[in-house]
């Protein structure tokens, strides 16, 4: 089995959508998504790399983790401050010299398919 790193969002992916504007108490009480944290559990258990990669700032970092404990979910690392979305800046696109597969969350987990779909590449030189 090829052991995969997964980056995966927090709010609207694991949780309920809580924004950084709505605060610490908020994201305290935030209703977790039980089939995505058993997924995620599945592949922790796989020996995968789970690192959670999120907009909440260093600041939330006490009540992320208090969370995440509260909510048995398991995970290697987190990393805070990825830029936000906004009606400006709508899509992320990583540029990595690995592969990287990019997933869209729709509110639903499972195990991976594989589909043929249309992406955006970097011309060839």
């Amino acid at each position: 089995m090829t052991k995969k790193i997964f980056i995966i969002d927090i709010d609207g992916t694991v949780c309920e959508d809580v924004t950084n504007e709505e605060g610490p108490d908020r994201m305290a009480d935030a209703r977790p998504f039980p089939d995505v944290i058993k997924q995620i559990h599945r592949w922790f258990d796989e020996g995968h790399f789970i690192c959670f990669f999120t907009s909440r700032t260093i600041e939330h970092k006490s009540v992320t983790e208090e969370w995440l404990k509260q909510n048995g979910v398991r995970y290697n690392q987190i990393i805070y401050g990825k830029p936000r979305r906004n009606s400006e800046y709508v899509e992320y696109h990583f540029i990595d010299n690995s592969r990287v597969r990019a997933t869209t969350f729709t509110g639903k987990v499972g195990e991976f398919v594989t589909k043929t779909r249309q992406i955006l590449v970097f011309p060839d030189d």
